[in-house]
């Protein structure tokens, strides 16, 4: 029979245990309403999430001990590891979001009121705070402020700025960002785009032309509703956000430790993040057009249609390769290799109240893929690519983790 002393020990460790874990999560949490609310483009998304899971899970692995994947700073003996978390999620998203700072002080004061009495939250606080600090440091300078330079064309198959609003590019800067793990940017870099004229660009064409068009009389109420779910337009989670929340919602049940848990999102955010960089590479190193500048301006063996309107608004930023794909392709690798083959039910903040079903990772990744041209917004072959890229990206990733990711299923 455990005796009294023992059983309080286990109690006080499981508390701890579960407070820690419910810092990980409350800190993406406020990562993605941060990103909401500040209406934060789908690229600074990605780069946002990876900084706030890198300052949790360097914060966590040096309470445990553990080597961390960018800041190694030993931890003071006896911290309260949730505190610290706590303080490192907020020292982030303050740096990232210094506008937030009165709401994320009212949410740091919310989660240390919640922690178990009787710890020294000041030394806990102080070290987390520290550890984000570092990591903010180590990418202050990694590009992402640099100059953007413009490009647009006007021959058949180069991007121009579409309607309605003919945005410039977006952070074309993105193509040479410094990656948290790839060797460089071009490491994945896929083939190009078909050639205007060619069998393929014809099908593609046809395929986007009918099924994305905002009148389109063949795509099906519920390809109309993958396309409004998927959309993860600016002032929602983004598409790396809405990988997040699916994430938080399919590990709940998993029972993973709080380190397992901080592993789980910092590979998933550095894996997007990556892809992210990779999409801009191909994205800003072949310039390919957008469906409704090819369906308007018509090509050899296709015929303009001047008012063919596609079903979502065109981003500002080339077509091939898909965005959503590749944050898709990436996170899809990534929580197979955390949660399973699983199947899961998950809902948007694209639209309220709709929840879809999914068989598995892989087949919300092609749906969310696919969802492009549904909205037409991109080639089959945009998606195609894109999603290869995201994989390639993804199973890169959880190898470069694999040294100080002990904590993974298989790791």
């Amino acid at each position: 029979m455990i005796g009294r002393r023992l059983l309080a020990v286990i109690l006080t460790l499981s508390a701890t245990q579960a407070a820690a874990k419910d810092q990980i999560v409350a800190w993406n949490e406020q990562t993605n309403l941060a990103i909401q609310a500040s209406q934060t483009d789908p690229f600074n998304a990605s780069r946002v999430l990876a900084l706030e899971s890198i300052a949790v899970l360097d914060t966590i692995k040096a309470v445990a001990g553990e080597r961390g994947f960018l800041v190694q700073m030993p931890a003071p003996p006896g911290i309260d590891g949730a505190a610290a978390a706590a303080a490192a999620g907020h020292t982030m998203l303050v740096a990232l979001f210094p506008d937030r700072r009165a709401e994320l002080d009212r949410a740091l004061a919310t989660s240390l009121a919640a922690l178990p009495a009787g710890t020294d939250q000041r030394v806990a606080t102080a070290f987390g705070t520290a550890v984000a600090q570092a990591v903010f440091a180590l990418r202050v300078n990694d590009g992402s402020r640099a100059a953007a330079p413009i490009r647009a064309g006007t021959a058949p198959g180069e991007w121009r700025p579409t309607p309605p609003s003919f945005q410039p590019p977006l952070l074309t800067q993105w193509a040479a960002l410094k990656p948290f793990t790839l060797t460089a940017p071009n490491q994945f870099r896929p083939p190009g785009p078909p050639a205007p004229g060619t069998p393929m660009f014809r099908e593609a064409v046809a395929t986007v032309s009918k099924l994305g068009s905002a009148r389109s009389t063949v795509r099906t109420a519920e390809q109309t509703q993958i396309a409004h779910y998927w959309s993860d337009a600016i002032g929602t989670y983004a598409p790396a956000g809405h990988w997040n929340a699916i994430a938080a919602s399919v590990a709940a049940a998993h029972g993973l430790s709080p380190l397992a848990e901080a592993e789980m999102f910092a590979e998933l955010n550095v894996a997007m993040a990556d892809a992210c960089i990779a999409m801009a590479d191909a994205k800003y190193s072949y310039w390919y057009w957008r469906p409704i500048t090819a369906i308007r301006a018509g090509s050899d063996g296709v015929p303009a249609i001047p008012d063919w309107e596609p079903l979502l608004e065109t981003p500002n930023h080339p077509s091939y390769i898909s965005g959503h794909s590749s944050f898709s392709g990436a996170a899809s690798v990534v929580l197979t290799a955390w949660l399973g083959d699983r199947e899961f039910r998950f809902g948007s903040e694209s639209v309220p109240g709709l929840t879809r079903h999914f068989a598995s990772f892989t087949a919300a990744a092609e749906e969310a893929a696919m969802s492009r041209v549904y909205g037409g917004i991109h080639f089959t072959f945009d998606n195609a690519d894109g999603l290869a890229t995201g994989r390639k990206v993804g199973a890169w990733t959880l190898a470069a983790f694999k040294d100080v990711s002990v904590h993974r299923p298989g790791g």
